[in-house]
């Protein structure tokens, strides 16, 4: 199983379970789009690029990345 985080300043958080599925889904066709409302973000739309591995949320960009869960 594979889990989606951000760079939150010297952490990486994890994305909440709508938000990753939606970056699984953009991830397997390398693409980018808006996620109109993101819980991790409030609520608030998200843009996500898998190619860029980068999430833009209210002016801010952050680095996104896939790493493997043992869960």
């Amino acid at each position: 199983m594979f889990e989606w985080v951000y760079n939150a300043g010297s952490a990486w958080a994890p994305l909440d379970h709508y938000t990753q599925n939606a970056v699984e889904t953009l991830w397997n066709r390398n693409s980018a789009t808006w996620i109109q409302s993101s819980p991790t973000f409030s609520g608030h739309p998200v843009f996500i690029d898998t190619s860029r591995m980068i999430l833009i949320c209210g002016g801010y960009t952050y680095t996104i990345a896939r790493r493997y869960n043992r869960r």
